[in-house]
């Protein structure tokens, strides 16, 4: 069986976990079927986010979509910036597998 690898990107999306529930509206509203969650920690502008009180906790949102789906995301995005919610977003090229194991395109 061969496999066949389609052209994509990983959206990578960084946010304060108060904001989790917004950005989920935001990834449904614009056609996002699917991402991985991941609590972050770290520290960069916004200061040293641990979690250990709230208000300190981010969210490491991997979103794997087709080019023209992550430029409408992006944009979707920088409205939320332009508001001066915390947001930091990095895209990478990548490949993705084309089906999954239902039989259905995976982006």
């Amino acid at each position: 069986m061969a496999i066949t690898m389609s052209p994509g990107k990983s959206v990578q999306i960084i946010v304060n976990a108060t904001f989790e529930n917004e950005l989920i509206r935001v990834l449904d509203k614009v056609g996002v079927t699917g991402y991985t969650q991941i609590d972050a920690r770290g520290n960069g502008y916004s200061g040293v986010q641990d979690g250990h009180s709230e208000g300190e906790t981010n969210i490491l949102f991997i979103v794997l979509v087709a080019s023209e789906l992550a430029e409408v995301l992006i944009e979707s995005l920088i409205d939320y910036i332009k508001r001066g919610y915390p947001i930091v977003v990095y895209t990478n090229d990548v490949e993705v597998l084309t089906t999954n194991k239902y039989g259905k395109p995976t982006i």
